[in-house]
């Protein structure tokens, strides 16, 4: 038998359900007792080496994974870094999550991480369970699975990262904003071409901007005044501008800065696809004139 005694009668019955799942597969190899309150009982009854790795380890893997993991991150999240804003915590876990589901790249990656956290999971319980254990499952996290919460710790590093580059960028968003909102529209509607890696400006007449005249678009007062950079080939000018309306043709409204672009102009950008702008002006276009 292995007895494994849990803080909380929540986590006792969680794992007592998933054994039970796993006996599905595992007929008579093994059955689980819970006492009811935060013990869970596993008497074994086939090989033990095979009924542990074949069934108990898994079992628990999966437990720890979806009914522990989550505590643990937000643990380090409040206790080692000190996020304590409920908000802040929730965010910075759903980063850790894109990171740890592989959406995220990440960028610290080295030999070190040659085996998975689940991997590290399994090794723990392997070098640790066997018949006849009686144990604290919270003890056995804080010295056994320490491996795997410093892997755990890695990715709500990169997610904090992440998450102050959102919050820096979010600002920078809100700033260009207000600049807009705050300039006199000196173009009523302006054209704007994606070819990437430039964005090409056409005037009402759809009349291609050189280089230079854009950039005597900019408003150096502007530039110099903000705290933060602002792209010179693109935004800088924009927002110089504060046109009215803004088409911008692209391929790609996934591209980074196409994205900033929707969300500095909002409800002032429309957004096509490249190929339409070589279709005719609709009837009405003639009746924008530069200001």
């Amino acid at each position: 038998m292995i007895e494994i005694h849990f803080d909380e009668a929540s986590e006792a019955k969680k794992l007592f359900w998933l054994l039970n799942e796993r006996k599905r597969d595992a007929g008579p190899l093994f059955h689980a007792v819970c006492d009811g309150n935060k013990t869970v009982a596993v008497y074994i009854h086939g090989e033990e080496k095979h009924v542990l790795e074949a069934h108990i380890i898994p079992v628990l893997t999966a437990f720890v994974r979806g009914s522990v993991e989550d505590r643990l991150l937000l643990s380090i999240i409040s206790d080692v870094f000190y996020f304590r804003d409920r908000e802040e915590q929730q965010q910075i876990l759903a980063l850790a999550h894109s990171f740890l589901d592989g959406e995220r790249r990440d960028y610290r990656k080295g030999e070190g991480f040659a085996a998975s956290r689940m991997a590290l999971l399994r090794e723990a319980f392997a070098s640790f369970l066997r018949d006849g254990l009686s144990f604290s499952f919270s003890s056995f996290a804080t010295f056994r699975l320490r491996p795997y919460i410093e892997r755990l710790q890695h990715y709500v590093e990169l997610a904090i990262d992440e998450y102050k580059l959102e919050q820096e960028y979010q600002n920078f968003v809100q700033m260009l904003r207000d600049c807009v909102a705050a300039r006199e529209p000196k173009r009523l509607r302006l054209y704007l071409v994606h070819d990437p890696p430039r964005f090409l400006f056409y005037d009402s007449h759809r009349r291609e901007l050189s280089a230079e005249e854009v950039k005597q678009l900019i408003d150096r007062h502007l530039v110099v005044s903000q705290p933060m950079y602002i792209d010179s080939s693109v935004l800088a000018p924009l927002v110089s501008l504060a046109p009215a309306e803004i088409e911008l043709y692209t391929d790609h409204p996934d591209d980074g800065m196409v994205q900033t672009l929707q969300n500095v102009f909002q409800e002032r950008l429309c957004l096509r696809r490249r190929a339409d702008f070589s279709r005719p002006f609709a009837a009405n276009a003639g009746n924008w004139e530069e200001s």
